[in-house]
This record gives C-alpha cells, structure tokens and sequence, in this order.
C-alpha cells in the first residue's frame, strides 16, 4: 500500500506547481469532501423524517362518534306531587351508537372479525355497559361504521344519578353523555385481547319530550375516542 501523502501525489502528477498551489488544491478537495459528508448526512436525515412523517402512529388515530341517540322512558304510574315536582323515576333507558374506525386502524389494530363493547357515562360515573356486539368481515384498510347499543333499567338510574339527568332534561333540554368503547386487539405486541377508548363527552338535546317516552339525539362537533393504555 503506498503511503505517499497528498503533497507527494500531487508534486508526481504536476511537477510544476508550487507549494502554494499544491496547499490550496489540498484545501479544496478537503472542502469537497467535506461538503459531500454534509450532503449525505442531510439525505440520511431526511429519509429517516419522512419515513417516520408518513407512517401513521396508530395511538394518536381517533375513533368518531358519528351518532348517538338516548330514548327513555319515564315511570308514569307514581305520580304524587312531590315527585312532580323533581322528576319522575325512569323506568329504562336505551344508547343507540354509531362509531366511524379510521381505514388505518381496520386490520392493524382492530380485528377483521371481532366484539364491540361499550359503557356510556354520565359526570364519568358509568350508567350501563351493552353486552358484546359481534362484526365481521370489515374491509382491509377502509373506514368502518359500527354501531351498538345498550340498556338500562330503572334501578341502574335510581339515586341521585336519575335525579340530576331528569333534572338537566327539565331544565336546559339537553344532556351530556360520556362513553368507553372495547373492540378486538390485533396488535402483534400486545397480548390484552381487547383494546380501549375513552370518547369525549357528546351532547344530546331532546327533541321528543312525551310522557310515555322522551328522546334525545347528538348535535354540535362529533366527539372523538382515543387510545386507552
């Protein structure tokens, strides 16, 4: 292996240049060099952002709330006055939802066939949970529409619970209901089964105020569920 240096290579190659000119042609092969070092650390740099920018981190991909619809229906074989004048005692309550899976999470984090669950909450106290709700053959990678629903009997809205939702009723004509949703875990590091979202809190206003039944249904920005680890 030769070990000449620049110097030397450069004095064999152009015997006529001087010191000053082999010195200056050094400094300019080491500013190349330098600058192609620049060069490829940039392109390294960028390929990796780009990559990590258009793949989607799963945990921060929201499930919608599409629609949620609250049917009731009031006890209207007590009625003293005292109670009149609160409320009346429901006798059942039912949740109808309808929730939009992004295509992204079809496949990937949610199974292709698998169980919907979910509990709806008022003031993050939970009313009720639906039994498990079966879905199969969703499609590869494209937005979802599932729905499910649950009910309620009078003694999971006796107390103070069923006080304050009829109270809201009568007083501003609308409610707020909060919700979990547990749907089939495909995720190949996770060995849970299920995974979790918490939702924010949807509004309802009532459109439907009868007494034998009375109806609300959601309106206002779509309230969104996120990730629950």
């Amino acid at each position: 292996m030769s070990s000449e240096t620049f110097e030397e290579r450069m004095k064999l190659m152009y015997p006529n240049m001087t010191p000053e000119e082999i010195a200056q042609q050094k400094k300019n092969v080491e500013g190349c060099i330098g600058f192609l070092l620049v060069v490829i650390c940039f392109l390294i740099l960028y390929s990796f952002v780009s990559s990590a920018s258009t793949t989607p981190n799963h945990n921060l991909l929201e499930i919608k709330i599409v629609s949620m619809d609250f049917t009731a229906e009031p006890n209207n074989n007590n009625k003293n006055s005292t109670q009149q004048s609160h409320y009346l005692p429901l006798v059942s309550a039912r949740w109808d939802l309808l929730i939009r899976v992004p295509g992204e999470l079809v496949g990937n984090d949610i199974c292709l066939q698998g169980n919907l669950q979910a509990s709806f909450l008022y003031k993050n106290v939970t009313l009720v949970t639906s039994s498990l709700h079966s879905y199969n053959e969703l499609e590869l990678g494209a937005p979802q529409l599932l729905t499910v629903s649950a009910v309620a009997t009078g003694e999971d809205l006796s107390g103070a619970i069923g006080k304050e939702i009829m109270e809201a009723i009568k007083e501003r004509n609308e409610v707020q209901f909060g919700s979990q949703l547990s749907l089939t875990d495909c995720r190949e590091e996770t060995k849970k089964g299920t995974v979790s979202y918490e939702c924010d809190e949807a509004k309802l206003r009532f459109d439907h105020l009868g007494s034998d039944q009375i109806r609300a249904t959601a309106y206002g920005d779509h309230p969104t569920c996120i990730i629950k680890e």
